[in-house]
């Protein structure tokens, strides 16, 4: 399983972000290994520029369903809460993981 984490640096929320996708694999028990990707990087791949921050991808499919529906890039990104609550991501590692 591929997970990435998308953002960019000065992101408020992606400390957050981070911490709820670690609680999210330790809650269904699994090791929690992801990449990481800053959107201004030049080595960042080509559609982490097409996210708001913090985006969370799973196998290549992010788990708010955007790109294109949630928000323009380089921008903050906006949940239910603020960031992606431990429950959504849990939700989304299950769906491809582990059900």
């Amino acid at each position: 399983m591929k997970i990435e984490l998308i953002y960019f640096d000065g992101c408020p929320k992606v400390d957050s972000a981070r911490a709820n996708l670690k609680q999210a694999f330790e809650t269904i028990g699994i090791k929690g290994q992801w990449q990481e990707w800053e959107q201004n990087n030049p080595e960042a791949p080509d559609y982490a520029q097409r996210f708001g921050s913090p985006s969370i991808l799973v196998n290549g499919k992010d788990i708010a369903n955007g790109p294109d529906d949630c928000c323009a890039p380089n921008s903050c990104r906006v949940y239910e809460g603020g960031t992606p609550s431990v429950e959504f991501i849990v939700s989304a590692l299950k769906t491809d993981c582990c059900s």
